[in-house]
């Protein structure tokens, strides 16, 4: 599907599964993360952000041994001298791009955002798996969130830096808001590993600029609120990421390495039912309202825990009592946790612990057979 969208200062934006092409209608000053035509720039002529995927999903290989290399590769195929434009790459569909402008008195911003955090969200500090040598890194991993952040200012090369800044905490907050955890930790995500961001304002020479792109200033205001609502709704078409969809038992410990597999493998090997009434009875926990409620507060205490926060015996006393208090919700046995294991696989057991009873008691009343 093509879209076409006129932005405020004339610049022309299109968009299809493949790629979102901005072009300029005057000279513009440009800040980007793009390997080929990054930094800053005042000689540009277009942005794009290309989805490295083909039809079925699949990523492709670089046209390249570098990423440089690749995009202008890119910007070849799509019509643009690579000398003169700056790309980012990504593996989201880009029919999942949003753009939403925010307005203030003379002032306005449109943040373009494609997203995905499914498989590739990772927290700032996280164990990094690649490392760069002569330039050439890895193929994109599937999950980026590209931030193109278009205001009919002129700015500073400091405010343009500062709204950089600004962009990346706006988006950082809302995968908070979210819960999205890491894909390698038991943090919380403040990113995925391959997010870009390109600032584009007006470059005309003489032209009075702004100097803050801060969140004390309305400029900063407009983009955080631009682009915290871009990416959410991106993030939505993407991969359905919402507050509805992470109401989910199992979204909540995957972080900690909690999944059904591993809730599984403590219950006993032989369950009364087979492995369709375990998924079953794991189905209507990972939904249920109390559980949910309580193992988000449950889960709060262990990341209190993690960073200092919370003193062991502070979160181990409010864990029992979270635990006590699911346990007269599933009816289970009030839990006897192992001092010697985290709070985590407390909850872990007492999970896989009310699944077997659940079944057990099922079993008695309407026995097999």
């Amino acid at each position: 599907m093509k879209r076409c969208f006129s932005l405020l200062n004339g610049d022309r934006l299109v968009c299809t599964e493949q790629a979102a092409i901005l072009t300029f209608s005057g000279p513009r000053a440009v800040l980007s993360t793009a390997a080929n035509g990054g930094g800053l720039r005042r000689d540009l002529e277009a942005v794009f952000n290309y989805c490295d995927c083909g039809p079925a999903g699949v990523c492709q290989p670089m046209e390249g041994n570098t990423l440089q290399e690749h995009q202008k590769a890119v910007a070849l195929r799509l019509g643009l001298n690579p000398e003169h434009t700056a790309g980012l790459d990504t593996a989201a569909n880009l029919d999942n791009m949003v753009l939403v402008t925010r307005r203030w008195q003379e002032l306005w911003v449109t943040a373009a955002v494609s997203a995905g955090a499914d498989v590739n969200a990772l927290c700032a500090g996280d164990p990094a798996t690649l490392t760069e040598a002569a330039g050439k890194p890895c193929p994109v991993p599937a999950g980026t969130i590209n931030i193109f952040l278009i205001t009919g200012q002129a700015l500073s090369p400091g405010a343009m830096v500062e709204l950089v800044l600004t962009a990346t905490e706006a988006k950082t907050a809302l995968l908070r808001d979210l819960m999205q955890g890491s894909s390698v930790s038991s943090r919380l995500a403040t990113g995925t590993g391959t997010d870009g961001v390109v600032i584009v304002c007006d470059g005309s020479d003489g032209t009075s600029c702004l100097l803050n792109g801060g969140k004390h200033f309305k400029l900063g205001e407009l983009a955080a609120q631009a682009v915290s609502q871009a990416t959410a709704e991106a993030l939505f078409r993407q991969t359905g990421l919402c507050p509805e969809f992470q109401h989910s038992l199992l979204r909540r410990l995957r972080r900690f390495g909690i999944t059904a597999r591993s809730l599984r493998a403590r219950c006993p090997d032989k369950l009364p039912g087979d492995e369709t009434a375990f998924d079953l009875v794991l189905a209507k926990l990972d939904r249920d309202s109390f559980a949910v409620a309580a193992t988000a507060l449950y889960l709060h205490l262990v990341d209190q825990l993690h960073t200092g926060m919370l003193t062991r015996p502070q979160a181990e006393d409010w864990a029992l009592h979270l635990l006590e208090q699911l346990a007269i919700h599933f009816h289970c046995p009030t839990p006897q946790p192992d001092p010697e294991q985290p709070p985590e696989s407390w909850l872990e057991a007492f999970l896989a612990g009310a699944i077997a009873a659940h079944l057990q008691e099922q079993n008695r009343l309407y026995p097999a057979g």
